[in-house]
């Protein structure tokens, strides 16, 4: 029961991003910057992690693989950016333009370092209510949240 669960959730999330890739390459075709709702313009933060390998340390007996081996931890990137309600965008390490498709809920990245790195960037809700985006880069998938600031405390 819990693969069938997995594979149809699965299944069901690469059909969706599969139509945001399409709408996103038309989109690049426009050049025309859109910004975001206001409740998506500000601070983001995004993480992805890489799971850790396997690997045989050098007084291993070859003739039994199965054991002596040591395994790495697994590792957790962050990536920080800010979108503006204008189309623009920052980072710590580059600006640019982006355009947002409200049909879709999908962005499109029109320039800067994230127009080649960011694909399938998407928009929705989390369970509480809360905005998110997500995206793929480096054949990973990156969630996004928008910290909590003092003044929305």
């Amino acid at each position: 029961m819990g693969k069938r669960s997995f594979l149809w959730l699965l299944l069901t999330v690469l059909f969706g991003l599969s139509s945001v890739a399409k709408s996103q390459t038309e989109a690049t075709m426009n050049k025309k910057p859109k910004g975001v709702p206001e409740q998506y313009a500000g601070k983001w933060v995004c993480q992805s992690v890489a799971p850790g390998y396997n690997i045989r340390p050098p007084y291993a007996d070859p003739s039994q693989p199965t054991t002596d081996k040591m395994t790495t931890p697994a590792t957790v990137t962050v990536i920080k950016f800010s979108l503006k309600a204008d189309g623009t965008y920052e980072a710590p390490n580059t600006k640019g333009h982006y355009s947002f498709d409200p049909a879709t809920k999908a962005i499109t990245w029109l320039d800067g370092l994230h127009q080649k790195t960011f694909t399938k960037t998407l928009l929705g809700k989390r369970t509480n209510g809360a905005p998110k985006i997500g995206f793929t880069m480096h054949k990973r998938y990156w969630g996004c949240f928008m910290p909590a600031t003092t003044k929305d405390k």
